[in-house]
Order: structure tokens, then C-alpha cells, then sequence
């Protein structure tokens, strides 16, 4: 105890030299100022305004939302498929010819039924002002995907480019499936 004491008392017997005590008055109004005038707003930045989805019951419809086509190589467009077995996967490609740079929508459908029957999905990608006013229609495509004749939860990805580099939003995308 008694060297802590005697620590203390020769603590508070230097002189501290004003300079010193300029440069921290100086530091410390500084930070005050910039304390007061600083101001953090926050923004949001969301790439889709929203999904509708109409849906018969024969497939489940899952938005993988927005990509830019990195690579246009070997593509080919295509607007119909057969649901496959459990586990796999067929994909489909349309809208504008598939430029590298463009954006691309990503959509994947699920089977649900057991019925060999052809069904017509309907999509729509809009951009621009929404609801009332429609915006711009970046693709519209129409699918025929047939159903499996089994039970099967086979997947079918459909990319659709929309043939532009930028977009304004908020992005729309309605799909139809019967």
C-alpha cells in the first residue's frame, strides 16, 4: 500500500507542460465537432420489388432472383421440357440472345404431380414503375414443361435473359403456370 501511495503523491507533484495540455484541449474539441456534425444514413438497395405467382397445384415455383450472364458460350434457346426423375435437372434458356454482361433472371420449377400432361408457364419480367403503371417489359416468355408420369420432384431451371446491363427498379416478375 504504501508504494502505491508513494506513486501517487509523486504523480501529482510534476508539472504537466502546457503544450501538452494545448494538444489534447485541440484533439479533444476537434472530436467534439466532428462528433456533433457527422451523419449516417442508411440505404437499402433491393434488386426485386416482388414475386406473383398463379399456380395450378402442379409445380412449386422458386425465384433465384437476379445474375449476370458471365458466360454465353454453347447456349442455346430453348422453351420446353420433361420434368426428369428425383433429382434431376434440365434447364431451360430464352428471352434475349444470352450476351455475356447481360442481367438474367433465374427461375426454378418443381413438379408436384404425377401427370404426363404438358402445362404453360407465362412469365413476365417488368421494370420501371410497378403498380398501377405496368413499366418496361424487359422479357416475356412462354414455357411448356410436361410432367413427369410419376412421382418425381425432378427440377427444371429456366434462365431468361433480359438483354439489357442496367436496370431501373423496382424489377416485377409475374408467372403463370397451368
Amino acid at each position: 500500500m504504501t508504494s502505491i501511495r508513494v506513486l501517487l503523491s509523486r504523480v501529482t507533484t510534476k508539472k504537466v507542460p502546457a503544450l501538452a495540455l494545448v494538444v489534447v484541449g485541440l484533439v479533444g474539441m476537434v472530436a467534439g465537432v466532428l462528433a456533433a456534425t457527422m451523419t449516417i444514413t442508411q440505404t437499402n438497395y433491393t434488386g426485386q420489388a416482388g414475386v406473383i405467382r398463379n399456380n395450378s397445384g402442379t409445380m412449386t415455383i422458386n425465384d433465384q432472383g437476379l445474375f449476370i450472364v458471365s458466360d454465353a458460350t454453347g447456349i442455346s434457346a430453348n422453351s420446353s421440357a420433361t420434368f426428369g426423375a428425383t433429382g434431376s435437372n434440365k434447364n431451360l434458356f430464352n428471352g434475349a440472345t444470352f450476351t455475356e454482361g447481360h442481367w438474367m433472371e433465374k427461375i426454378v420449377f418443381t413438379d408436384t404431380a404425377t401427370d404426363a400432361s404438358p402445362h404453360t408457364v407465362t412469365i413476365s419480367i417488368l421494370s420501371g414503375a410497378g403498380v398501377p403503371s405496368p413499366g418496361t417489359t424487359l422479357a416475356s416468355v412462354s414455357l411448356t414443361l410436361t410432367g413427369p408420369g410419376s412421382s418425381s420432384t425432378g427440377t427444371i431451371t429456366d434462365y431468361i435473359d433480359l438483354g439489357v446491363t442496367s436496370i431501373t427498379a423496382p424489377i416485377t416478375v409475374y408467372i403463370s403456370s397451368t
